[in-house]
């Protein structure tokens, strides 16, 4: 293919429009096939060293995975189903089975301190080698079946089976910092599950062997003298269950340099294997060819009804015209333009003639005839750093040029008018459920996801009536709203991949695409069936081979491949049954059985509601980020300007842990617990005086101002020498220090002293002064590079912080989620009709004709259809 046909391809307005995003399939970059291929590839073992469980599913499991480079233990608390709160969404507290995925061989204290802390979860804290937090529940119905099938020593039947794709399903992976598990950064370069996910995929795949093994077990138990193990053909039909909604949308949209990383790498290696002549040759038309055949028997069997995606017949349908043209090819029957390969022909004439989700599969399959390059693509591109960097010297006119030249889709693109521009992004107070509906039935929900057209509309304005010469630090220090767009702007210049040239605001936006873009090209699940446009359900490591298979396995076609399960069989003998694997804890019961679930969201409260065990907490970068978020939302900082701010508090806290303290008062001092609100937040006021830099933070905290001052401070800074500056009306509240890191980000140099800065509370403290100089360094990047080392030591270490300062920030920030209410509880996934009842207006995101449509994931009788239907 030539280059600028390849220019077309990956452009980024046909790259990054949300239809083409949601048609991304998985390929070998996605985290669940790239772990699997290294599992394979280093043959890791996989142990069951502990399995008791009752008749009611109640007990414990440990597996232990041994790989080159260390040890990692899974560990499984499994309870008795039950009815109340059991739900797939994030409100749910009730799950059959919690766990920990820890890093080595955890000793007895630590893992008593798992049992009791899991089922805290938000208010818990995990031990620190703990890499994820995990729970799960049972497919009611089908594991109901299969069980009862085993017990009567008989296959269970595969149809259902096959359709649902799992006996149990994830509700949760938390890692990466999250309730004090080990940060991503805290991962040392060697270690089994460095890669970016692998950890949270350990934890997914090895659900799926609990769920076998606890099947299994209990068709055990209930019938010892008949019970059989699945065969292992229709084992292999069983996944993991995955439902994400409305959160995956808000990933999306809140982690830009990561979706720029992974989009920028499936460029390369599709790239690299169109033009590359050795990739076009007659052992690479019979490679694909065979991908090809698996690919298109694996769709023609698929069972998935799609809504908004390509049918599966559809996609069989394009796969065989693409593999026509590929048979073609191997009789030499492709002619290729000039500079072209065979491959670059293929892909060109196929592009304009088959689906997205076609194309995007045989991109995938193109990717396996280079493994070796795709691996070092990943290297290349997948590891990267998150920290968007806003240099406040910037000349305004330059972020002029990089809007217009980079960013011109934000400004040609058609916006809606305002009344069909009402979606607001938002988390409830509600166990922090994301949810998005019109901003008129929440009209005050802290919106969560950037206005990207209007704001950059508004970003340009402002640039544009500027004056000449002025840097953007000074625009944003006076625009404060502005802020974060212009970091994103800046920061993003370089990254064409990072945007959806979209309006996620409108209300005609669809969320499944780039949901689904998150799920499958990203975390690799498949079979990603959509439900109202907003909830995706999904399958990870179905047909991929189990612990006892890893040392035959094929990385490169375990994936999208059918084979018809074996018939069922006759009842075997007594001698034939499994043998106990543990024993027996408890009295036997009852079989689980279906029950119409019963929701009662909670609030998150606002003030500690119980004391904690621990005197100090190890605080992790991700939680302190998402705790502060929260927090300036509640005490009114502008959209737009508390991103800011919650990345000063990070500094902050880093250069003075102190500053944990002083923002732990200063919340429970400034939101009422009662009402949740917080005074206005002011913008402090500017003034450049006989070569001073005077700022004025009208009597508050510089916790709350601390992002405004160091963007008007670095736009003042030159090389020619020293600027003086003062700070009147200022509690200082440990933050100074934050300040001269954050300037050193730049390459700014302070000094600065604290005046009149007697102990005591805020009040006494209002009339304070700081005063100081600052100036570019003689050596900026010494500066840049040591705020580089301090904050990548606190990304790995964290800071042992004051428990009651951290609860403090914690609870208090909650008041930056939304009040819980029934209207808003329609805005979530597709279980709307979980949480509506009789007589309540239907919010108008929907109609009543697409909820009659609605099914439940697990095809459980959550609602009454019914009376629904009679009342609608």
């Amino acid at each position: 293919m030539a280059q600028n046909d390849l220019d077309t391809l990956f452009s980024p307005d046909a790259v990054m429009d949300p239809r083409n995003l949601g048609a991304m399939q998985p390929t070998r970059l996605s985290a669940s096939r790239s772990f699997i291929a290294k599992m394979i590839r280093e043959q890791w073992t996989i142990a069951r060293e502990e399995f008791a469980v009752d008749r009611r599913g109640a007990g414990r499991a440990r597996y232990v995975v041994s790989t080159p480079e260390g040890t990692i233990t899974f560990i499984a608390f499994l309870s008795e189903p039950s009815d109340k709160n059991r739900t797939g969404r994030i409100i749910g507290t009730s799950w059959d089975m919690v766990g920990a995925l820890i890093d080595g061989v955890p000793t007895p204290e630590e893992v008593r301190r798992t049992a009791e802390e899991l089922p805290r979860l938000y208010e818990g804290r995990a031990t620190s080698n703990t890499l994820v937090w995990f729970r799960s529940n049972q497919s009611l119905r089908i594991f109901r079946d299969v069980r009862e099938s085993l017990a009567r020593g008989e296959q269970p039947e595969t149809k259902e089976l096959r359709k649902v794709g799992y006996v149990m399903r994830n509700t949760g992976l938390d890692g990466n910092g999250t309730f004090g598990s080990l940060p991503f950064a805290a991962i040392p370069a060697g270690h089994p599950l460095k890669t970016s996910y692998h950890a949270q995929m350990l934890s997914a795949y090895l659900m799926r062997e609990l769920s076998v093994d606890l099947v299994e077990e209990l068709a055990r138990l209930d019938a010892p003298a008949t019970a059989v193990r699945l065969d292992p053909s229709i084992r292999r039909l069983i996944g993991v269950g995955n439902g994400s909604a409305l959160g995956l949308a808000m990933f999306f949209y809140n982690r830009p340099v990561l979706v720029n990383a992974y989009i920028s790498a499936y460029r390369d290696v599709v790239e690299h294997v169109l033009t590359d002549p050795g990739c076009s040759g007659a052992a690479q038309y019979s490679l694909l060819e065979e991908h090809l055949n698996r690919t298109i028997r694996y769709r023609a069997f698929l069972p998935t009804a799609y809504r908004f995606f390509t049918s599966n017949m559809e996609m069989t349908a394009d796969l065989r015209r693409i593999r026509a043209k590929v048979r073609a090819a191997s009789r030499g029957e492709v002619v290729p333009r000039a500079g072209e390969t065979v491959l670059g022909a293929i892909h060109r004439e196929s592009a304009p003639q088959v689906s997205k989700e076609a194309l995007h599969s045989f991109n995938a399959l193109l990717m396996e005839l280079a493994p070796e390059y795709c691996e070092a693509a990943a290297e290349r591109h997948l590891d990267f750093d998150e920290r968007l960097d806003l240099d406040p010297t910037t000349p305004i006119e330059r972020v002029g040029e990089i809007i217009r030249e980079r960013y011109r889709w934000a400004l040609e693109m058609p916006l809606n008018g305002p009344e069909f521009r009402d979606r607001v992004w938002y988390q409830s107070r509600a166990a922090e459920e994301p949810r998005s509906g019109p901003r008129e039935e929440v009209p005050v929900a802290h919106e969560l996801v950037q206005n990207y057209p209007v704001q950059i509309r508004a970003l340009l304005a402002a640039v544009e009536d500027g004056e000449a010469g002025t840097a953007i630090g000074e625009l944003v220090a006076r625009r404060p709203d502005l802020e974060y767009i212009a970091r994103l702007v800046v920061a993003l210049a370089d990254r064409p991949y990072a945007m959806a040239h979209a309006d996620p605001h409108d209300t005609d936006f669809v969320p499944v695409w780039v949901i689904r873009f998150v799920n499958s090209f990203i975390h690799g699940l498949d079979r990603t069936e959509d439900h109202l446009g907003r909830d995706v359900r999904g399958i990870i490591f179905e047909a991929a081979p189990y612990r006892d298979e890893i040392s035959g396995a094929d990385a490169s076609t375990w994936w999208w491949s059918y084979e018809a399960p074996a018939p069922r069989r006759a009842p075997r003998r007594a001698a034939q049954a499994p043998t106990a694997v543990g024993p027996r804890p408890g009295a036997g019961g009852a079989a689980p059985v279906q029950a119409k679930a019963l929701l009662t969201p909670t609030d998150s409260p606002i003030s500690a509601p119980c004391a904690h065990a621990t005197e100090t907490i190890e605080m992790r970068y991700r939680e302190l980020r998402l705790m502060a978020g929260r927090a300036y939302q509640a005490l009114n900082v502008p959209e737009g300007s508390w991103h800011g701010a919650r990345e000063f508090v990070v500094t902050a806290v880093v250069a003075d842990p102190e500053a944990t303290r002083a923002f732990g008062d200063l919340l429970v001092a400034a939101i009422d617990p009662d009402t949740a609100l917080a005074a206005p937040w002011l913008a402090p006021e500017l003034d450049e005086e006989r070569g001073i830099l005077r700022i004025d933070n009208r009597g508050q905290s510089l916790l709350l101002t601390g992002h405004v001052i160091v963007n008007a401070i670095g736009a003042s800074a030159d090389g020619a020498g020293a600027t003086d500056f003062e700070i009147v009306g200022v509690v200082e509240d440990h933050a100074m220090a934050g300040v001269r890191l954050e300037l050193r980000r730049s390459g700014i140099d302070l000094d600065w002293k604290l005046e009149d800065g007697a102990a005591g509370d805020g009040a006494e403290r209002e009339g304070s002064r700081i005063t100081g100089s600052f100036r570019i360094a003689e050596d900026p990047e010494a500066l840049r590079a040591e705020y580089r080392e301090t904050l990548a030591e606190f990304f790995a270490a964290g800071r042992t912080v004051d428990a009651g300062s951290f609860w403090n920030i914690y609870y208090r920030g909650n008041a930056g989620l939304d009040a819980d209410t029934p209207i808003s509880r329609q805005h979530t996934g597709g279980t709307v009709l979980d949480v509506l009842k009789p007589g309540e207006p239907i919010t108008k995101q929907f109609s009543s004709e697409e909820l009659n449509l609605l099914t439940d994931p697990d095809d459980l009788d959550n609602h009454d259809l019914a009376a629904f239907i009679d009342t609608y």
